[in-house]
């Protein structure tokens, strides 16, 4: 019987879900290459060699969490979300930013800086998944209190940084947990026709005395591309021009420019760089691997062991939704600019080992999604 049972646990390698690891890992590659490009004709190949050690380093923090049982993150919960109010509330006080956006959310290590409202939100999808266990066993009433109570105070620090785009990543990451924890349609309607008719007077009153100007600029030249054209659009206009200079498959190495003329290039606008370098053909192949991700997340999700972790995954695929959804739109003209960085692509060493972080944790919830022999 012992030895029955011994065959029947679950290996490391064979329960790791291969495909989403080498989604992963080429996305990563695509986007090594980019930065190199980037690099290349800035002249800075620190670039690459700081985002290539944070890959590996990412690489290794996602191995580290798959060998971890996913269900330790359940009671460890609220020191993670205290650690993480800790660090929001350190960069509020010390931390650097940055100086065409003014935006504090760095801490300065040094030898590097460190952005804690990356890892903020795997602690969002590890409490609010943590609440919504107790409440689906029974344990409603305060624990309803807390949720929006801790997920609110996260969000609150990363807006008073102030960093919208991010906070907007969190609020997107929330709803789609609380609408896969069941909630009525009536509802959802309700609270979408509040916010729509709340929205001029929030706007008007609110907003405006809130946000920094270049947020709010941000929104308009979405609103009037033209009246921004040689201001806050310019960023847009010329990640559509390098985009489609790449044609079917690009431009080729060596005759690459579009680094030279696009802001932010290594970051917000890294897929114009991909445009530009292999073209339709290079920017088709990062969707496919990003929908592979997805897909692979909400299978993951479907059959986890138990309601913990399926939550704690569809909030981690939320992220990667947004982020790859909001970053691609945002340098077509189908959203705003909010600089959202592509993740595994853009240049990130903090969110690139916060992406590995939320990988490592999708497969360690499909690696233990078999149940052993006699457990309940």
């Amino acid at each position: 019987m012992v030895a029955i049972e011994k065959n029947r646990r679950p290996t490391f390698f064979k329960n790791i879900d291969w495909i989403l690891i080498v989604a992963v890992v080429l996305l990563n590659v695509v986007g090594l290459l980019a930065i190199k490009s980037v690099s290349d004709q800035l002249q800075a190949p620190s670039l690459f060699y700081k985002q290539a050690i944070a890959s590996f380093i990412g690489i290794a923090a996602m191995v580290i969490i798959m060998m971890l049982d996913y269900k330790d993150f359940r009671f460890l919960s609220i020191p993670i979300f205290i650690g993480t109010v800790a660090l929001l509330i350190y960069v509020l006080i010390a931390g650097v930013g940055l100086e065409e956006t003014g935006t504090q959310g760095w801490i300065d290590l040094g030898f590097i800086s460190f952005q804690p409202s990356e890892l903020g939100k795997i602690t969002l999808c590890i409490v609010t998944a943590y609440f919504f266990q107790k409440i689906k066993q029974g344990d409603g009433g305060i624990n309803y209190v807390w949720l929006f109570g801790c997920a609110g105070f996260l969000i609150g620090l990363v807006l008073l940084q102030p960093d919208l785009g991010t906070a907007v990543v969190y609020v997107f990451m929330l709803v789609c947990m609380i609408f896969v924890f069941g909630i009525k349609y009536r509802v959802i309607l309700i609270t979408l026709g509040i916010a729509v008719v709340s929205l001029p007077i929030l706007w008007f009153s609110v907003l405006e005395k809130v946000f920094e100007e270049y947020q709010i600029n941000r929104i308009l030249s979405f609103l009037n591309p033209d009246a921004y054209a040689i201001s806050t659009d310019y960023q847009v206009r010329m990640a559509i021009r390098y985009i489609g200079s790449g044609m079917l498959t690009g431009v080729g190495h060596g005759a690459e420019k579009a680094a030279l003329h696009v802001p932010t290039p290594s970051t917000d606008s890294i897929i114009a760089i991909i445009g530009e370098k292999w073209g339709f053909v290079g920017t088709v192949l990062i969707v496919i691997l990003f929908v592979v991700i997805l897909l692979r997340s909400l299978y993951v999700s479907r059959f986890a062991k138990d309601k913990f972790g399926s939550y704690m995954v569809i909030g981690l695929m939320a992220m990667f939704f947004f982020h790859f959804v909001e970053n691609i739109g945002m340098n077509l003209r189908m959203f705003p600019v909010t600089g959202i960085p592509l993740p595994f692509i853009s240049y990130g060493g903090t969110a690139i080992i916060a992406n590995y972080i939320a990988i490592g944790l999708i497969v360690c919830v499909s690696m233990r999604r078999e149940k052993r022999m006699f457990e309940s």
